[in-house]
Parts: C-alpha cells; structure tokens; sequence
C-alpha cells in the first residue's frame, strides 16, 4: 500500500496543484469580469454625461486604452468610406500623417474599415500585410495592434477604434469580449451624439435662414393662432412680433381670399394634403391690401395629427401693379387702335348712317303728303311715322355700337358668343368690303357652341383688326378670287377657333416671323400695332393668335380661348 501511495503521489500533487491552479484562475477571472462589469458601468455612465463630440470620442480611446493595457491608441470615424482622424494618444505626429494618407488594406485599420469586423495583428513585423509599412512601424515603436469597428444599430460603420502595443500582444478572449461591450457603447453614444448635433446644426440653420428676412416666414399651430413669426413678416403686415403672437392669420386675411385659404387648410389637417400654395391678401395693419404669395407646409406627428404650419409669404404688391400698369397700358393702346381702326372705317360708318337717314327723309315727305290729303290718309301716315321711328332706332343702335367699342374703360369679362360677334363685326366692315369688291363669307357653324368667358369690346377688336388685314390684303387679287372666308369652330374639348382665311398674296417666311412684333407692318402706311395689339388681347384671355399659309395662297389667322 505505502508502495502504491508513493507511486500516485506525484501525480495526486500534480493533480492537486492544477486544480488549485485553475481555481485561482477562475477567481482571477471572476474578480476582472467583476471589475470588467464594474469599468464598463462606469464607462457607460460617464458616455451618457459627454456633450460633445470630442470629449466622448477621447474618453472612449482612453477607456478601450485602459481596457487592454495599451500603449497608444487612436480612434477615427468613417466618412465616404475613408477614415477621418479625430483622436490619438501616444502615437508620432510622422506616423499621424503617414496613417491620414495611407489607405492600404493591409493596415489593421483598413481591415476592419472593409470588413466590418475587428482586425488582430499579434506581430506587425510577422505580418505579410505590414510589409510594406514596416519603417514607419518601427519608428513609431509598435509591434501589435487591434481594430475594432464601431457600428451602429441599423449596421452603419461609423468608424474604427485601434489599440497598439510596444510588443508582441495577445489577446484574451473575456478582454475581446468587453472590447466589443465597449464598442456597442460607443457606437450608441456616437451615433446618439451625431444626430443631436445635426440637429442642433439644423436648427441654427433654420433659425439664421427665418432670421435673415429674405421672405416672410410664420411657424402657426392647428388652431391658426401664430407661434413664431420673423421681422420680415412683420415687415409686410405692419403688426410687430407681439401683435401677431396674439392674432389668428384668418383676422389678417382679406375677407375676399379667407374661404380658399380655409378650405385647403381644412384639408390639410384632415390629412388629405400636407401642403399648399395660393395667391391671397393680407390686411396691413394700416387697412390697406397687401398682394402675396404663400407656401404652406405642414409638420405632423408621429400619429399623424398635424404638430404644426410653417408658412413662407412673399410680397408680391410691387409685381401686382406692375401687372395692373401693363394692363392699363395695353388697355390704352387697345383704345388707340379702335379709334384709328373707326377712321378707316369711316365710309362703311357714313354708308350705315346714310340708309336710315335717307329712309327717315322719305318716311318724313310720304307722312306730309298722306296728312295732305283732302281727307287725311291717317293710316299711311301713322305707316310712315312708324318707319321713321324704326330707322331712327336702328341709326341710335349704330351709334350706340360705335360708341361702345371705341369707349375708353376697364376689361369687363363676361359670356361672349364668338360666332354672334364675328357676325356683327361681318355687318359693320360689310360696306368696306364691298367697296374694295371682297366678298364676305361668314360660314355657318356646324353645331350650336357654348359661351367663352372674355371682354366682348376686346375681342370684337381683334376679330375686325383681322377681318380689315385680309380685305386689306387682296387688293392686287383678281376681284373674282377676292373672298374673305370667317368661321368659329370647336377646337378640342375645352377650346373655340376663331379663323380668318383670306385669298391675298400672303406672308413671306421674314414677314410671318415678325407679323406679330410691335411697330411692324407689311403695309406702307401701317402704324404696326393692331397685331401686336391683338395677341396681347387674346394671351390675356389665356388664348392664342398665329398665322399660317394657304396652300392655295393666301393667309389664315386663328386664334383659339378656353370654352
């Protein structure tokens, strides 16, 4: 028995030794998962107290430092797939710059950048993929480095964290593990801290941008009440930044443009729209009518209920009564033009005033020669008395005419049937036509068409400036071909034409180019205004005018306007 004691017991002390070795590895570990647990506590709490950065992404170098036993450490992040240095310790400003322009895969750094995983190099002067870096290595005085990526929780590289070692290292795997511990927190950290300060450096952009005062801008709430509101706004509406804060956008707007506002507004808290653009009015506080444009957007919550408006409103007055002198003036030249289109209407307005006086003039003696009779003819006479008083109504009507298209006086929209007014412009040039032997032929319409909206007088004007350009312009024509054709059709489902086709010798390809440009004329003694004129006429009733050839020669003018 003492025999066999003395035989196992070697191998019992061995047995023993091992095992109380192993017991004090197990405590060795326990006590630094505890302290490990116990750092990474710390660690994570003092993250959550950084502003900044900076100062976090120091702190963190410092820990994963501290965590490994480091030497020197530096920790950048990623932008466009290339590292930025924003921390170091301990590592030669030689080495900082030749790392800041060296981007080769086989730095440990550039492994994880690619990979996404941690890069170990145990011994750089071992490692193949140092090989070409060795001299910068060794006078930077490292022989191993560990990289560890730093991602955040959508899987977003946000940078590289490397340690590195005056000698050969080698890692345990509970030291790995608490490293990856850290990096998760950092990356939370960082990614938390990028985003608060893309905030904040979006709202000083907003802010300058609403401060600058290049357009009026207004921030309002649900209930149209105002939250904040900038110095250009209150520029335009007069009221200071106070009086606004106390005041709902509805009691500024002018009543007239208050409905489409509401109406849209209505719409975008019901979640139909998230925005809108309109022209509308607002009230100065002097009571006067500011002319606008706004743009409105909405910001909603998470549930979708609308958070709040930001408003952006220009001042457009200046633009408006520019608009309204163009208007004026076009207004006045249309003017001029009717009256020197009159002129040369002058034998047709002596012809048409002439028939009913020569009529009156007869009526008048066969009413003297009836009343003369022994007895009186009263019944002829009252005849005759009648026709007098109808010729005398159809020359008032005459002058009336007349008198309404060259009146001076603003547009005045209303139900015009073109077909109807190019008729009455056939009768009022019909003299004059056929005094230059031009026979006029107002087609019938193919169906009965439907109103168009517009100025009756302007239009009527554009119809005779064209009527009066084509008999014009068949006076070289054989008088056998010389016809002025006129027709109103539909042209497409929300459009009338209107054509003018005449049979004169029509427009070279210079003179079509600039027919329509002011103080241009074909004709000698042209003053080069009535097309000019006419376009303009027809644009602002949202229509448009042009000309192309007859195959058989000649010129047609049209011009279509919304139904």
């Amino acid at each position: 028995m003492n025999r066999l004691f003395r035989m196992l017991r070697p191998r019992l002390a061995a047995r023993l030794d091992r095992e109380a070795t192993e017991r004090e590895q197990a405590l060795r570990d326990s006590t630094n998962e505890a302290a490990g647990l116990r750092r990474l506590h710390e660690f994570s709490t003092r993250l959550l107290t950084l502003r900044g950065l900076q100062p976090l992404l120091e702190d963190v170098l410092e820990a994963m430092i501290g965590l490994h036993g480091a030497d020197f450490g530096l920790v950048h992040l990623v932008e466009r797939e290339r590292g930025d240095l924003v921390a170091q310790r301990g590592l030669s400003e030689e080495f900082v710059a030749y790392f800041a322009r060296t981007h080769d895969d086989g730095m440990a750094c550039s492994r994880a950048l690619h990979s996404g995983k941690r890069a170990v190099i145990e011994d750089v002067m071992t490692d193949p993929g140092y090989a070409p870096h060795r001299a910068i290595v060794a006078a930077s005085g490292f022989r191993a480095v560990q990289s560890t990526p730093l991602i955040s929780h959508t899987g977003e590289l946000l940078g590289i964290i490397s340690t590195y070692f005056r000698k050969p290292h080698t890692f345990s795997q509970g030291v790995l593990r608490f490293t990856d511990l850290y990096a998760r927190y950092a990356a939370d950290v960082i990614e938390r801290t990028r985003a608060e300060e893309a905030l904040r450096a979006s709202e000083e952009r907003f802010r300058r941008y609403f401060d600058l005062g290049l357009i009026g801008m207004a921030l309002t709430a649900p209930d149209a009440g105002c939250i904040e509101v900038n110095d250009e706004l209150c520029r335009i509406v007069g009221y200071s930044r106070d009086e606004l804060m106390r005041i709902r956008w509805p009691d500024i707007t002018h009543p007239d443009d208050l409905t489409a506002d509401q109406v849209q507004f209505e719409q975008v808290v019901a979640g139909e729209q998230d925005g809108y653009v309109l022209d509308k009015r607002f009230i100065h506080k002097d009571g006067r009518a500011i002319y606008c444009t706004m743009a409105v957007k909405c910001l909603r919550a998470s549930d979708g209920s609308v958070d709040c408006f930001v408003a952006l409103v220009q001042d457009i007055s200046e633009r408006h009564e520019a608009g309204d002198a163009l208007r004026r003036t076009r207004d006045e030249l249309a003017h001029v033009a009717r009256v020197v289109g009159m002129g040369e209407l002058a034998a047709s307005i002596a012809h048409a005033m002439n028939q009913p006086l020569a009529a009156m003039a007869t009526n008048g003696h066969a009413a003297v020669r009836w009343l003369a009779m022994r007895p009186p003819n009263l019944e002829e006479a009252v005849a005759a008395i009648e026709r007098i008083v109808a010729e005398a109504r159809r020359a008032g009507q005459a002058i009336a005419s007349i008198r309404d298209f060259v009146r001076r006086g603003e547009t005045q929209r209303s139900l015009v049937d073109l077909h109807g007014l190019l008729r009455e412009v056939a009768d009022m040039v019909e003299s004059e036509a056929r005094a230059r032997g031009v026979k006029l032929d107002l087609e019938p319409q193919e169906r009965v068409l439907g109103p168009v909206i517009g100025d009756r007088v302007q239009l009527q004007q554009v119809m005779l400036n064209l009527v009066m350009n084509g008999i014009e312009a068949m006076a070289t024509t054989p008088a056998s071909l010389r016809c002025l054709s006129m027709q109103v059709s539909q042209d497409g489902p929300q459009m009338q034409r209107v054509r003018v086709r005449d049979a004169g010798v029509g427009l070279n390809p210079q003179e079509r180019d600039r027919i329509f440009d002011a103080f241009y004329s074909s004709k000698p003694t042209g003053m080069g205004m009535g097309l000019a004129i006419s376009r303009s006429i027809v644009e602002a009733h949202e229509g448009r005018l042009w000309c192309s050839p007859n195959e058989e020669g000649g010129e047609t003018f049209s011009f279509t306007l919304p139904v």
